[in-house]
């Protein structure tokens, strides 16, 4: 997988530990839905830098040979739940795409799982 990194520049020690721990758990997930990643990108923006309290802004953008592309985007104050969140739609996105949670069955395939045994 090839993982590129935008603004991170902007981050204390602190935060870049925090992202790579939160990556990695995310990662391992994301990499099991989608098994072939060609691109991983993730992009973070910083607004009002002057003030007493930073906004933060997560881009990811996942490209597979699956589809085009998966995007996600989210915004916060503190850094570890703007990850969290961006994640959390991303992998909304992927389950959303190739339908991978059952707990959106519809009655006709409930029914199609219950015939076959599965």
């Amino acid at each position: 997988m090839n993982l590129q990194t935008i603004g991170f520049d902007l981050i204390d020690e602190n935060d870049k530990k925090d992202f790579d721990k939160i990556f990695e758990e995310y990662s391992e997930r994301i990499q099991k839905k989608l098994k072939n990643i060609s691109s991983f990108t993730i992009h973070l923006k910083e607004y009002n830098k002057e003030g007493a309290r930073k906004k933060f802004c997560v881009y990811i953008h996942i490209l597979a040979p699956t589809r085009v592309a998966f995007k996600a985007e989210a915004f916060d104050w503190d850094f570890k739940r703007t990850l969290h969140k961006a994640f959390n739609k991303i992998e909304q996105e992927i389950e959303h795409k190739f339908h991978l949670s059952d707990e959106h069955q519809t009655r006709e395939s409930f029914k199609k799982t219950i015939k076959e045994g599965k």
